[in-house]
């Protein structure tokens, strides 16, 4: 037991010390716990080999359209209207709550880290304007997009978490919502108290700009329908209320799939093309399938270490099962916390814990699937607790808003730990008195 604790710490360690890609890290993992823990070399790599590609047939048709819709929310200008329309209606003196909330649903079709990078200079444009902190601003935006990108499906963590754990996916997506935006919230209001003597934005002449000018919701489209879809087919499943018989709703648990509710999305956005876009599409797409590849390779390897943890025994050696209701809940958290101060990557430390809980779920008593869900979200609380030097995300936050590291590691690293207590918490007060 203490032999697997310290190699796969040391071995997160050493990923981060020597830059070596989390995919290659977690591959490398699986092999070394099959030879470690005494089974053939070639059914550890058969298992390998099993785990990756289960995982990814699975989840690889959600990544690959989310990562497209993403790319076009972009590049067709559909991300800026959303801010607009969000100013517009919120005020001006709302600024950071509209940016905070604008984060959370871009994240949902759009890695955290890209997203960040796509709406920046929008939040260095509105700190021009509003002469307000860019620090106060860029936080507000970034612990919305982090809340989604470890909460809401299809982000890819939420995506392998409900693959790795067998999870229902659609509920995990309407509790991940609710969950996902008090979690966001909790980020802005942590801010704010920060922020409290400046935080009021109040000026006349902004009024007249632009980013205030957009009142239509039409360009909330590509996002609200599927998740709309999602969540129909979700609801018209439960089987207290009994109605997924009716025929005329046999038609949403097509396209309530995840998968063909985000192609629906995908393909809203083409609306919005201009005449003068329609050649780049193409490289638009080629461009998100590559970006979508190392997120693939990410679970997929997630997918392999569970595969071989399952079949070494390593789970009944750490005495993990001794741990039900509340105190799992509590266990999964520390696990994933741990994974991700060690080594920075949030999807990862979602797709280790979650490889190495998914074998005990009878034994901890966790296996209704409100219980699955509520697991996931313990974990993805701790996959954000916290987001520090050793995490890209904390990079692009820094780089992409022209702030110094000990800015961000004041505001915006401790942001993500109110953030995922506050997880935490909800994790547990929907064990108590929901399940």
């Amino acid at each position: 037991m203490i032999i697997s604790i310290i190699s796969f710490i040391a071995l997160f360690y050493f990923s981060y010390r020597f830059k070596i890609k989390p995919f290659l890290t977690l591959l490398i993992a699986s092999f070394l716990s099959g030879i470690f823990l005494k089974i053939d070399i070639l059914e550890t790599l058969y298992l390998i080999s099993k785990g990756f590609f289960s995982i990814v047939l699975i989840i690889g048709p959600i990544i690959v359209i989310g990562t497209v819709l993403g790319k076009f929310l972009n590049e067709t200008g559909i991300s800026k209207k959303m801010v607009n329309t969000f100013i517009s209606y919120f005020g001006i003196d709302n600024i950071p709550l509209s940016l905070n909330l604008i984060g959370l649903i871009i994240s949902i079709p759009v890695f955290c880290d890209a997203a960040f990078i796509l709406m920046s200079s929008i939040v260095k444009d509105l700190s021009r304007i509003t002469k307000k902190n860019i620090i106060l601003l860029s936080v507000c935006l970034a612990t919305g997009l982090y809340s989604a990108h470890v909460f809401i499906p299809p982000t890819p963590g939420p995506i392998a978490a409900s693959a790795i754990i067998n999870a229902d996916i659609g509920l995990l997506f309407l509790i991940g919502i609710v969950v996902g935006i008090i979690v966001s919230i909790s980020g802005y209001v942590w801010m704010k108290f920060l922020f409290k003597k400046e935080f009021k934005i109040k000026s006349v002449e902004i009024k007249s700009h632009d980013f205030t000018s957009d009142r239509s919701i039409v360009s909330f489209l590509p996002v609200i329908v599927p998740i709309l879809l999602i969540s129909t087919s979700t609801i018209i499943k439960y089987p207290k209320l009994d109605i997924n018989q009716l025929p005329f709703l046999k038609i949403f648990e097509i396209i309530g799939k995840p998968e063909i509710a985000l192609l629906i999305g995908f393909i809203m956005t083409l609306i919005f093309l201009k005449k003068d876009e329609m050649q780049s599409t193409p490289q638009w797409i080629i461009k998100s399938l590559k970006n979508s590849f190392e997120i693939l390779l990410i679970t997929g390897a997630g997918g392999a270490l569970g595969y071989i943890i399952r079949e070494s025994g390593i789970i009944d050696n750490l005495n993990l099962n001794i741990a039900t209701g509340l105190a799992s809940i509590f266990s999964v958290f520390i696990l994933a916390t741990i994974i991700k101060t060690i080594q920075g990557s949030s999807t990862v430390a979602i797709v280790t814990t979650c490889a190495i809980t998914a074998p005990i779920l009878q034994s901890i008593g966790m296996t209704s699937e409100l219980e699955k869900v509520i697991l996931i979200i313990s974990i993805g609380s701790g996959a954000m607790t916290i987001s520090h030097v050793n995490d890209s995300y904390f990079w692009v936050v820094t780089k992409y808003s022209n702030l110094e590291m000990n800015d961000v590691l004041k505001y915006f690293s401790s942001a993500t730990l109110i953030q995922g207590l506050t997880g935490l918490v909800l994790s547990i007060f929907i064990f108590i008195f929901l399940n």
